[in-house]
């Protein structure tokens, strides 16, 4: 296994040179654990001491209601990380539980070595840091601004819109399936389900599991008010 083209694929290591990454783990105190598939790795509530980053394998986040029903929290892929938010968070304890969906290997990252000071942190890991902080609250407030909006078709275009602004095709990615994207927008499932049919028969959009294809453009900034 090849660590440091692994670790590459994560938002704090991913433009850091080799040289820059074997220097770090001299710093960082970090293990590698491997879960087979269907392990629990994370319970919701439990304290986080670490950052742990998916080398490879399938994650698996959720949450438990009141009722023991478990909500989907959508999944880590293979680069993906987890703790780095709860483990600065005021207690600490994680928000949501991850299950291995497949036999996975993580390497965990101690969140004092992370932020260890006295000059022996790298400026790059730092400036990664710094953003992909910035883009979490960035993304907090944008997720907060679908919460507001009162009309589903308004709620299901903006989120469509965003995509398509974020990864520049009018075939765009959701990366949520129906439930998760219902839970996200905050609506019931077959009101929504609706309303996707109603512009799909309008000729606004297509689409297939998480895919969408935007067939009229005009239509959807219409909608968004977009000169």
């Amino acid at each position: 296994m090849n660590i440091v083209r692994l670790i590459k694929l994560n938002n704090l290591f991913c433009d850091l040179e080799d040289k820059e990454i074997n220097a770090l783990f001299d710093v960082l105190k970090s293990r590698i654990v491997r879960y087979p598939k269907g392990k629990i790795i994370l319970q919701e509530g439990t304290r986080i001491d670490s950052i742990g980053i998916l080398l490879n394998g399938l994650l698996l986040k959720y949450v438990t209601k009141e009722d023991g029903n478990r909500v989907a929290q959508g999944t880590i892929e293979q680069g993906g990380m987890f703790g780095e938010v709860d483990g600065f968070s005021k207690d600490g304890t994680a928000s949501f539980s991850i299950v291995a969906a497949d036999e996975s290997a993580i390497l965990y990252i101690t969140l004092e070595s992370l932020i260890a000071d006295g000059g022996r942190m790298s400026s790059g890991l730092m400036t990664n840091l710094i953003r992909y902080y910035v883009g979490r609250i960035t993304a907090i407030n944008k997720d907060t601004e679908y919460l507001i909006i009162k009309s589903m078709r308004l709620k299901i275009s903006k989120l469509i819109y965003d995509k398509y602004i974020e990864q520049g095709t009018l075939s765009i990615e959701l990366g949520l399936n129906r439930n998760e994207m219902a839970e996200y927008l905050n609506v019931s499932r077959p009101s929504m389900s609706r309303e996707m049919m109603r512009m799909r028969d309008e000729g606004i959009i297509t689409f297939w599991k998480d895919k969408i294809n935007i067939t009229n453009l005009s239509a959807l900034e219409k909608i968004l008010k977009i000169q």
